[in-house]
């Protein structure tokens, strides 16, 4: 499952050990580091470091979004955001990750232009500094919900604007309202490096692979043909991880499903219906 990653946000109290192990047990491509989860849970960086090494897994970071918004119209709020960002940026580069996933920012009024301009001013500050690191900056297009600034292709890059050159892109599943949109996304941006993978059902976003809306049983084959790295999402507490646990369980029976389909048999998938309500 090397194209697969996961979230480490779905083993939010976990230490690193913890964390590297389940990647190793379900033969994981890497793991996607929530920076806010780093330095909520004090984490052991020098730690996940040597054991993901150790390990053979790919790192990405995702930077701190929640309570942040880079084009506020509170100039020290906006400041506060980027160099939050740009935090996260120096975690990605002590842990020789390669990327860094970035979620636009929000309107705090209206939709207008001088908005647009703070959120390009701010990308353009933080995605310099990350390629002076030699880090590359992923843009994810959110979900559509009031206030949010690039919840498609086109608001993505009246923000980005001459930064496309310099940044990748993040197509979220759950953020798709269809099927449709979701591949529309990433034909249309062209620079996908990973995409979010979660279901969602009516307008609970981030319920398991398995329950939902989309028929991911359909998506992953198509997904695996791209070679795109798939990041499964979502938001645990506690030691379970049985969110986590439910959608690698999964995968791993679709990944077997698609080797063995030849095969009459018949496949069946129990699953546990979940949902998280944060922003992923």
């Amino acid at each position: 499952m090397k194209n697969v990653y996961f979230a480490s946000s779905l083993m939010w109290d976990a230490p690193p050990r913890e964390i590297v192990r389940m990647a190793v047990k379900y033969d994981v491509g890497g793991i996607e580091l929530w920076a806010q989860q780093a330095e909520t849970q004090n984490m052991d960086l020098i730690r996940l470091k040597d054991l993901t090494e150790e390990a053979g897994l790919s790192l990405v970071v995702h930077a701190k979004s929640w309570d942040l918004n880079f084009a506020a119209l509170n100039r020290a709020i906006r400041e506060a955001s980027v160099k939050e960002i740009k935090d996260s940026i120096d975690i990605a580069y002590f842990l020789d990750a390669k990327e860094v996933t970035v979620h636009p920012p929000r309107y705090t009024l209206r939709e207008d232009e001088k908005a647009r301009d703070r959120a390009y001013e701010s990308i353009r500050e933080f995605t310099t500094y990350a390629v002076q690191k030699g880090i590359t900056v992923s843009m994810e297009i959110m979900e559509h919900i009031p206030k949010e600034m690039a919840v498609s292709p086109e608001e993505m890059r009246s923000i980005v604007r001459d930064m496309d050159r310099q940044v990748s892109y993040t197509v979220d599943l759950a953020h798709c309202l269809t099927e449709e949109e979701f591949w529309e996304n990433i034909d249309i941006m062209g620079k996908v490096s990973k995409v979010h993978v979660t279901n969602k059902s009516g307008k609970k976003l981030h319920t398991p692979l398995a329950d939902g809306d989309f028929h991911f049983e359909n998506i992953f084959p198509r997904l695996c043909s791209m070679g795109l790295p798939m990041v499964i999402e979502g938001f645990e507490e506690g030691d379970k991880y049985s969110v986590l646990i439910q959608n690698l369980e999964y995968i791993k029976w679709l990944k077997e499903k698609n080797y063995e389909k030849e095969n009459s048999g018949d496949f069946s998938y129990i699953s546990n219906p979940g949902s998280c309500r944060l922003q992923f």
